[in-house]
């Protein structure tokens, strides 16, 4: 076998490898990203404890309270569409890689 047919079974397999990389670090950060999810209920039970005048809450804290919330879904959303971005184009590679497998493994000559 001639080091180019070595070539095209040596590079996706590398590519794959990468890509399978890639893919457990998305799971990973959206994964995160649940997890930050989950604070939801004490922070709804904070606004809930205010509002029956349980805990104490100014207009500028309230008004914090709305800027930090919109603030860190516009962030949570940019973070999720990235992912999404990320996973479509390691989708992309592995296929290729995937291609290019069966295009080496049917060029290697049969004994």
């Amino acid at each position: 076998m001639r080091l180019d047919k070595k070539f095209l079974l040596i590079a996706p397999t590398i590519v794959l490898a990468f890509v399978v990389a890639g893919m457990i670090y998305a799971t990973v950060q959206l994964r995160q990203l649940t997890v930050v999810g989950e604070t939801w209920k004490s922070r709804n039970e904070y606004v809930s404890a205010a509002e029956r005048g349980q805990k104490p809450l100014s207009e500028k804290q309230a008004l914090n309270i709305l800027r930090y919330s919109l603030d860190t879904e516009a962030k949570r959303t940019d973070a999720i569409a990235a992912e999404v971005g990320l996973l479509v184009l390691l989708s992309a590679i592995a296929a290729v890689s995937v291609v290019t497998l069966v295009a080496g493994v049917r060029a290697v000559p049969r004994r």
